[in-house]
């Protein structure tokens, strides 16, 4: 769970990250950082993409440079990635420059790609807010594909909250009874689940964008549901946040 606390007293949204291990495993001793590759961050380690040298049409790729939308233009990464889902397994978004309106896309296939190019280039996109996308193929440069492989299977492991260093990040083991844990799973599975090329989510309060990994605050979704109320009341009483009457739960994914 991701738990954003918003306090009018401090000048920015503060993040509280709550791990909670549903049936959790333990994990082996020592533990290879290969071993829990998939519970890292895409967006740590995303090697550089280039333009072909070659025309676009003689050098199909599983990678899509996609011009004309992204979180400056009101459109989510999350967003993206169920729109090309379409075509095939997305592997992942990811900012072609610091502009916001542009994109990588990353396929699982070289033909995926190819589908989502002949669909979508140069046409308006009702699911996109009727964009006109501009898309072409991308590579990953020669130099990079070793370099990003390398820092993905070099990402240090923490199994301790204080070896990270960050304040307001707690871990907590078996913070859930069982019992907590079968009514939360049960609870969550009744609601609709917005379904991503690796995962499924649900929003509440406010959507956490992960292309960005923020709140958009003017976008407010309502009230976190009623099954998490325990679970907030354990989390107000927090070393650093029941000392301030201010601090208000708001968003839950």
């Amino acid at each position: 769970f991701t738990i954003t606390v918003n306090s009018v007293s401090l000048p920015s949204l503060l993040t509280f990250f709550l791990y909670i291990g549903i049936s959790w495993p333990k994990l082996p001793s020592p533990v290879s950082p290969a071993t829990i590759t998939s519970a890292v961050s895409p967006n740590m380690g995303v090697p550089r993409f280039t333009r072909p040298k070659t025309p676009a049409t003689d050098s199909p790729s599983p990678y899509l440079y996609v011009a004309n939308c992204g979180p400056a233009v009101g459109i989510s990464y999350d967003t993206i990635a169920s729109v090309f889902n379409t075509f095939g397994e997305v592997k992942g978004i990811y900012a072609a420059d610091e502009s916001g309106t542009r994109v990588i896309v990353s396929y699982s296939e070289a033909n995926s790609a190819q589908q989502a190019l002949t669909a979508l280039n140069g046409k308006s996109c009702a699911d996109l807010g009727g964009r006109s996308l501009h898309i072409r193929y991308s590579i990953i440069q020669p130099n990079c594909e070793a370099e990003s492989q390398q820092v993905n299977e070099q990402i240090p492991v923490s199994l301790l909250d204080s070896e990270v260093n960050i304040p307001g990040l707690y871990l907590v083991h078996d913070f859930l009874s069982p019992q907590e844990e079968k009514e939360l799973l049960a609870a969550v599975d009744e609601r609709p689940w917005i379904s991503l090329s690796k995962r499924r989510v649900q929003h509440y309060g406010y959507e956490f964008c992960y292309g960005t990994r923020n709140v958009d605050t003017k976008l407010h979704l309502g009230k976190l549901p009623s099954f998490v109320s325990s679970i907030l009341e354990r989390i107000s009483l927090f070393p650093g946040l029941n000392s301030s009457t201010s601090i208000l739960l708001d968003q839950l994914t």
